[in-house]
């Protein structure tokens, strides 16, 4: 309860036999004493009082002591608060998955108010881009455990090619002007800066000797040109596609002579099921299912979100094709759009450096 320090002229002294006071202190022609709330308000409408509240009083005093700890105190508390709602890292699960590509896109997702950085959207709907956006993974999705998020990748594993020692010589797949080159096995055929057309033979597999002996053999390397294509796509105004959301859970099916042990649940009420890898223990069989939980997504684009999409299909392809570090993307223009109503078509012109090494048998 609030005290008050309360002074009164002394004459009114009569008047305080009815309420609750102490340290009461007479001097000259002043009373001074201590009292509550309840009881000051009450002789206040009797009598003059002048009163200081000692708990706002002691408070201000403590603040004036004791200000720059408290400004230090308060700091902290603030930190701490904000290090538990921000991400201080993001990782890989597993290092060998890292791609920087990936570091960059998140990026969007991130405010930053002075070090700390705060993630603008759920994880559910970065989880949702993110499949989008890099759907050559077979998974890929980003989970937060305290102030770091770990980005988890399940890469298509393929099987490795064995040495394929077919005779043949490699032509370009595309006309462009060759930027550099690497040759591994094969009769080189072309230099940089010299344009090329799309079919013409770049690295031949057929070698002559010096005693005029000729020798067929597998052309190896690859070609970096310059090429500026056209890209005509056709983007619907309403799109109603099924994709997945970027949650999964993975579960698995023990069987006995080919019989199911175990019941399968998942918490998607809509999903897929991909199948893992098996492992055998004598009758016993173990495999790994996937289940992915998938959703209807309903898209209508405007036509600036059409050509942005018609873009990003491009890149996404280029992404998806990519097999050499020197290739990328110099731009990517719009050069017309047209609405019937239903479709957008859009043409883009395109200018990459890109490998256009193609291998071709040779045909006895």
């Amino acid at each position: 309860m609030k005290r008050y320090s309360v002074s009164t002229k002394k004459e009114n002294l009569i008047h305080l036999n009815h309420f609750r006071i102490k340290n009461l202190e007479v001097g000259g022609e002043e009373l001074k004493f201590i009292t509550d709330k309840n009881n000051l308000e009450q002789m206040s409408k009797i009598i003059q009082l002048e009163f200081v509240d000692l708990t706002t009083k002691s408070l201000k005093l403590l603040l004036k002591r004791h200000l720059i700890t408290i400004i230090g105190v308060l700091i902290i508390i603030t930190t701490l608060i904000s290090q538990s709602f921000s991400i201080r890292k993001i990782t890989f699960t597993d290092p060998d998955t890292y791609n920087s590509e990936i570091i960059e896109y998140l990026e969007k997702y991130f405010d930053y108010i002075g070090p700390f950085g705060y993630l603008n959207k759920n994880l559910n709907e970065i989880n949702f881009d993110l499949r989008s956006e890099f759907y050559h993974y077979e998974w890929i999705g980003v989970r937060r455990k305290g102030a770091i998020l770990y980005i988890d990748i399940k890469e298509i594993k393929n099987e490795p090619i064995e040495e394929d020692k077919t005779p043949g010589s490699i032509y370009a797949k595309d006309s462009g002007i060759v930027k550099r080159y690497h040759v591994e096995s094969g009769f080189v055929l072309v230099q940089e800066e010299v344009y090329v057309e799309k079919g013409s033979i770049l690295i031949s597999g057929t070698i002559t000797h010096y005693d005029n002996s000729i020798e067929n053999i597998r052309a190896k390397g690859y070609v970096i040109a310059e090429v500026l294509k056209y890209h005509d796509i056709t983007v619907p105004k309403e799109k109603v596609e099924i994709v997945r959301t970027g949650k999964m859970e993975s579960k698995k099916v023990y069987s006995l002579f080919s019989k199911g042990i175990n019941k399968l649940e998942t918490s998607f009420s809509d999903f897929e099921i991909e199948e893992g890898e098996i492992k055998t223990i004598g009758f016993l069989k173990i495999q790994k299912q996937y289940f992915y939980e998938i959703r209807e997504v309903k898209t209508i684009y405007s036509e600036e979100e059409a050509i942005s999409y018609a873009k990003s299909t491009v890149i996404k392809e280029f992404r998806k094709n990519k097999v050499n570090q020197f290739e990328k993307i110099i731009f990517n223009n719009l050069v017309r759009i047209e609405f019937d109503g239903t479709y957008y078509r859009i043409r883009l012109i395109v200018k990459t450096y890109q490998n256009i090494a193609e291998f071709i048998p040779l045909i006895n």
